[in-house]
């Protein structure tokens, strides 16, 4: 029985169960008599995806509506789950069909369904909370053979983008959908910019009574495969971008007056102004310290309701809370450094995406961050106010790379090119191993030399846990190798503020540490804590995007390994592709000492597409690259070959057992 709506019902303030506008085009779909298995996943076949988005009223409206034929149970499960969200500060929804479609007939929950409403802060453990609301209801009695239908418009944005339309919209999917439709209504006069991306389709156009209407549709094009490690900010399937901002000048000069703000500061805040210029003698002195401030004294807390999202609170609310998110803090830095003569300016930022942004159409709705943008001494230093404690002086300091960024300051004409992450000694890794008889222990220590980034990471992480909790998880990980491993010393061996380095050392006794390796054999694996994982693995097949590696810097490992018997050999191994590069050598120092030095480097976050069998040699090798020693249990006086090869050392980041000649010197005399 068709029960399709003639009246409006509220579920709560700011959404409605209502019929759909007159302006919606619910134009009908095919549904099949047996799905087609090339666009099925999990238990769902998905008839139709149509997005229609009205500019010719007072409010951007954006109809959606879905269809899904369910081919299985699983699918059912979930088509059975109707939620919608929307931030009431701001928007407000019309549901208008909630429907099941069985043998022709079409049942409708929306006029009478058991709506919940539900506030889910996504981002809770985050200390973000964006106050939206979710009217959620499940569908009863949905089977296998079921087409499911949901419809609804959801209506108006914040102010602070004073009415500007701009979206992304995909077009395609991992799992491709039958029928896909976009619409798009404006006045005559009203100018949108469009911007297609990956072979997205061509737009037909009509021009009735004063309203440009325009669509776009993809019939049965199949699902679309990603390229795994492609880079983040890369767009892979069919989209188009719309895009009201006439250009980035336009959104820089909207948004620097929410920036600006004379309000009085709290006495401390002008006592910690005086104590700077008292004490620091220096821009770039003086922009440290104020990081500083920031970071440790105003409590990192984002309410992004409403207007929150996009505008940052007074400098009095800031100050009064002690708290603030990335746009409260970057604007009370902003102006402590104005105060102290700092150069300095808020700047937005995409930490996802802001590599793309100057292939992109211009919009605010881009960035998901805001920074700060200082100049001291002829070079510029993108600061972020809502990280840790960051103590080192200016020059040490990691800095944000984020591609593209936008400062906000009068006469900002768009965006500026950030500079590219430095090539850092990011990790250095010192390993001494002593091995003694098989039934003895193993004495193994670790020593970690963390710099710039991850010499901050570290620094957090105890900072945050506290050295104690810290130090018990890394002995807890160490006896998942080793269960009955036992702590000798763990320690910060040192933290150099100045140099923004931190040594940390850890050595444990290993018991049963050997493993029985044949009749008449034990063997002994390293352990790398640095090195493994580093790079994922690729997808085999031709490449067509580039290759992400991820931060660049080098990370070097050298594992020293003192042994009871006597040895011989070595290798120099190395691979290399114009952004990475991989090396791997072993010497004997003398008969029973063994060094083996690793390096990876990582010279730019991307690697050539064309290079991707390169890659795919180095991450294999650097994926197995532990030492395995190996010796026989024949005791002295027991006749062998003299060439019986008595510790085998396997370099499996090479992919290959790499056998050392070691010949036991006193039996085979």
């Amino acid at each position: 029985m068709d029960q399709s709506l003639t009246s409006v019902r509220e579920i709560t303030p700011g959404a409605v169960v209502s019929p759909p506008p007159t302006w919606a085009d619910v134009a009908p779909y095919t549904i099949p008599t047996a799905a087609n298995p090339h666009f099925i996943a999990n238990g769902l076949c998905a008839l139709l995806d149509d997005s229609q988005i009205d500019l010719c009223g007072p409010d951007r409206a954006w109809f959606y509506r879905r269809a899904d034929l369910v081919t299985a149970d699983a699918g059912a499960q979930h088509a059975a789950q109707f939620g919608v969200s929307f931030d009431p500060t701001f928007e407000r929804v019309e549901i208008h069909s909630i429907a099941v479609i069985r043998n022709g007939q079409r049942l409708d929950h929306a006029p009478s369904g058991a709506f919940e409403v539900m506030r889910r802060e996504r981002n809770m453990e985050r200390l973000q909370f964006d106050g939206r609301m979710t009217v959620h209801l499940t569908i009863p009695d949905v089977r296998q053979g079921d087409v499911v239908e949901t419809s609804y418009t959801a209506y108006g944005m914040r102010k602070s983008l004073a009415g500007r339309h701009s979206a992304f919209i995909a077009l395609e999917w991992p799992v491709g959908i039958v029928d896909v439709r976009l619409r798009q209504r404006t006045p005559v006069g009203r100018s949108i910019a469009e911007r297609p991306y990956n072979n997205a389709p061509e737009a037909s156009q009509s021009v009735v009574d004063g309203v440009v209407e325009r669509r776009w549709r993809m019939i049965e094009r199949p699902g679309f495969r990603y390229e795994s490690l492609t880079p983040p900010w890369t767009l892979q399937s069919a989209a188009l971008q719309f895009s009201e901002w006439r250009d980035w000048k336009e959104v820089a000069d909207t948004f620097t007056p929410l920036y600006e703000d004379d309000g009085l500061l709290p006495d401390e805040v002008e006592q910690e102004i005086a104590r700077i210029a008292a004490t620091e003698s220096t821009p770039a002195g003086r922009a440290a310290a104020i990081l500083r401030f920031t970071q440790s004294a105003v409590r990192y807390l984002a309410i992004s309701i409403g207007e929150g999202g996009f505008t940052p609170r007074s400098l009095a609310d800031i100050c009064a809370t002690r708290y603030g998110d990335c746009k409260d803090k970057s604007k009370l830095y902003v102006h402590m450094a104005r105060r102290l003569g700092v150069d300095a300016c808020p700047t937005l930022v995409n930490t996802r995406d802001g590599y793309a942004l100057g292939d992109w159409l211009p919009s605010a709705q881009l960035f998901d961050h805001c920074i700060v943008r200082v100049a001291v001494g002829g070079k510029v230093y993108w600061l972020d106010p809502t990280r840790m404690l960051q103590p080192s002086r200016l020059d040490k300091i990691s800095q944000c790379h984020f591609g593209w960024a936008l400062p906000l300051r009068p006469g900002a004409i768009g965006l500026e090119r950030m500079a590219d992450p430095p090539v850092v000694h990011l990790v250095e890794t010192t390993e001494n191993v002593v091995l003694a008889a098989p039934e003895s222990p193993v004495t193994y220590e670790w020593v970690h030399t963390f710099r710039d980034v991850r010499a901050e990471a570290a620094r957090e992480q105890f900072a945050r846990e506290g050295a104690v909790s810290v130090f018990r998880s890394y002995a807890e990980d160490m006896q998942k190798t080793w269960p009955n491993a036992r702590v000798i010393a763990q320690e910060i061996v040192s933290d150099d503020v100045a140099e923004n380095t931190v040594v940390v050392r850890e050595q444990y006794e290993l018991p049963n540490a050997w493993a029985t390796a044949g009749s008449a054999a034990h063997s002994f694996t390293t352990r790398d804590l640095s090195m493994t994982g580093m790079l994922a693995p690729l997808d085999g097949g031709e490449r067509k995007n580039e290759i992400f590696l991820g931060l660049p810097g080098k990370r070097t490992r050298r594992v020293e390994v003192r042994t009871a018997k006597p040895h011989q050999g070595g290798w120099l191994r190395e691979h290399r592709a114009s952004t990475l590069r991989h090396s791997d050598e072993m010497r004997v120092v003398n008969p029973r000492h063994l060094v083996i030095e690793q390096l990876v480097e990582i010279k730019a976050m991307t690697l050539p597409a064309k290079e991707a069998e390169s890659y795919r040699k180095i991450q294999t090798n650097m994926g197995n690259n532990e030492l395995v020693v190996t010796e026989s249990d024949l005791r002295e006086g027991e006749k062998i070959n003299p060439f019986v090869f008595w510790i085998i050392v396997t370099v499996c980041g090479f992919g290959f057992a790499a056998i050392v000649q070691a010949l036991n010197w006193m039996s085979a005399q």
